[in-house]
């Protein structure tokens, strides 16, 4: 199904008729083999320990998307591009069904050659630039992706120790005329050590640096009010999954969800229709659930204002790649 199809299917259904659980955005975790091990991130998208499905699996799960909700297909990891066939899977997804793009640490954007054919393989690059990757002098070099006609969305972690530096990062982003997504670090269960951020503390900077540099920062102001929870959401939804590199399926989220289906051996639409998720969606209207990043970023959508300053300012990046 078209990806602008699906979108406009997306936005009457849970806009307009208010379906609470109707996922547009997919975080398609394909390995869990990574070059980094950072702090903030759970232990096993880079242990190796989630594995890595083949080729034909992941291809697979790929169809078993096409005529669901999921309108943004976002290649993760681990670190995605350590996967051989990156590009082919890229190339596989990219066929008008979704918004591709790919999540990575950079690992591989210093080759040519991979980042002439990237280009034709996905809508938008997201690129985690932090001190966690150990890469933070690459945005004194962002600019260089214009021209390879890579739209660059920079994906920050932020903690209580590097909130400081937020500013400089924006202002280095919008200089290309890029976006930046910001996203607060998490305290897994198992974490030693927190790095989450203050809420009230994030929140005053993050509103003050959108009030300045505005489009650039992609975050909504729906999900930084929410940090202190001033967003009025009078429902909880969930607009977003999370899928493993064998094709499970924790919902309704990877931290307090269940494994439901496997994606590889059946469609989005028919897991989404059994028992079990029926009832993981009663607990979460119970109120159970706790929220990461990707669910209050979209749970701000039930905000119809936030919904159509978030779509003008995506599709001004669209169709004219800048911010």
């Amino acid at each position: 199904m078209n990806r602008d199809i699906k979108a406009i299917r997306w936005f009457i259904k849970t806009q307009i008729l208010g379906d609470p659980f109707n996922p547009i955005y997919a975080t398609f975790k394909v390995t869990s083999r990574c070059n980094l091990h950072c702090t903030f991130c759970n232990p096993s998208y880079y242990s190796g320990e989630l594995g890595e499905g083949s080729t034909e699996t992941i291809k697979r799960i790929i169809d078993n998307l096409r005529d669901s909700s999921i309108t943004v297909l976002s290649f993760e990891g681990g670190e995605p591009t350590l996967r051989p066939d990156i590009l082919t899977l890229l190339e596989y997804a990219h066929d008008g069904s979704f918004y591709v793009m790919l999540t990575t640490n950079g690992y591989r954007l210093n080759d040519e050659g991979f980042l002439t054919k990237l280009a034709d393989r996905i809508d938008f690059l997201h690129y985690s630039i932090d001190e966690y990757h150990w890469n933070v002098k690459k945005l004194d070099e962002l600019c260089k992706f214009r021209k390879y006609g890579l739209k660059v969305n920079v994906q920050t972690v932020v903690t209580r120790y590097n909130l400081n530096k937020l500013e400089e990062k924006v202002k280095k982003v919008r200089e290309c005329g890029y976006k930046i997504v910001i996203l607060p670090a998490v305290d897994y269960p198992e974490s030693k050590v927190k790095l989450a951020p203050d809420p009230y503390e994030l929140y005053k900077v993050m509103a003050d640096l959108k009030r300045k540099y505005g489009a650039t920062i992609n975050n909504t102001w729906g999900f930084i009010n929410a940090l202190i929870g001033k967003t009025k959401i009078n429902k909880v939804v969930s607009y977003s999954i999370t899928i493993y590199p064998n094709g499970d399926l924790p919902y309704p989220d990877d931290i307090n969800g269940e494994i439901v289906g496997n994606l590889s051996k059946e469609k989005l639409t028919d897991i989404l229709k059994s028992e079990k998720v029926k009832q993981l969606q009663a607990k979460m209207l119970e109120g159970g659930a706790k929220y990461e990043y990707l669910h209050l970023q979209t749970a701000s959508f039930n905000s119809l204002s936030d919904t159509f300053e978030y779509v003008r300012e995506m599709l001004k990046w669209r169709f004219f790649g800048r911010a």
